[in-house]
């Protein structure tokens, strides 16, 4: 991200060292006292030029910017939205719904289970592994238009948009269904679990999505908790 800004800068610079080449270039045309077609010639073509360079850092610095934005919002190991992504994101939706006033709205609250020992027995490697594998599972059972994130160390939260009240059934099946398909894959050295805990918010609730949140975390924290009994 460091680099990104220094190349903005660098951009932004370049602009006025251009601005300052070609007025230099024009100011030595115009002591050569050439005829007034050849100087309007060399004229027009400097501001094409100038024209030129100057959308060209226009449109860079917009790439830079977008860049910059998406990093900020993007979890760097698993390449899913961070925290700051979902609630951004989350309450766009969330607004967006409650203007509708169409659908259900369903959070869903993951955390990997014995993270903590995936990392005392098998090292920090494995367990950046195996959270890079939850956020592919994750990915595999949602759709591209759900906002999945890691929102901590070894917790993830999914919105769902448009989802029924129902839909948490379907989609804890295939949940499990695609956690035992990396469970069977050959020379692990660890398993994946998930305790999960779901929230709902009908749009006439107006639930907040902090709140939703903080639902979906205890209930999580229970799936967990009846795990060890």
């Amino acid at each position: 991200m460091k680099k990104n800004v220094i190349l903005l800068k660098i951009e932004n610079n370049g602009l006025i060292i251009i601005s300052a080449i070609l007025a230099l270039i024009y100011w030595h045309v115009e002591s050569l006292h050439l005829g007034a077609v050849s100087t309007r010639a060399i004229t027009f073509s400097f501001f094409i030029v100038y024209g030129v360079f100057t959308q060209y850092f226009i449109n860079s610095n917009k790439r830079m910017a977008t860049e910059i934005s998406t990093l900020s919002m993007t979890d760097h190991l698993t390449g899913l939205y961070n925290r700051r992504g979902f609630m951004t994101l989350a309450e766009q939706h969330l607004k967006m719904a409650e203007r509708t006033k169409r659908g259900v709205l369903l959070l869903l609250f993951a955390d990997l289970d014995h993270m903590k020992s995936i990392n005392d027995k098998l090292g920090h490697e494995k367990g950046d592994k195996a959270l890079i594998e939850v956020a592919s599972i994750l990915k595999e059972v949602f759709r591209e238009s759900d906002i999945i994130a890691r929102v901590g160390g070894d917790e993830f939260a999914i919105l769902g948009i448009g989802a029924t009240i129902n839909a948490w059934g379907g989609l804890e099946s295939r949940l499990q269904q695609q956690i035992d398909i990396h469970n069977a894959l050959e020379n692990r050295d660890y398993m994946i679990s998930l305790s999960v805990g779901v929230a709902y918010s009908n749009l006439d609730d107006n639930n907040p999505i902090d709140e939703m949140m903080s639902r979906a975390d205890k209930l999580m924290y229970k799936h967990k908790q009846s795990k060890l009994q």
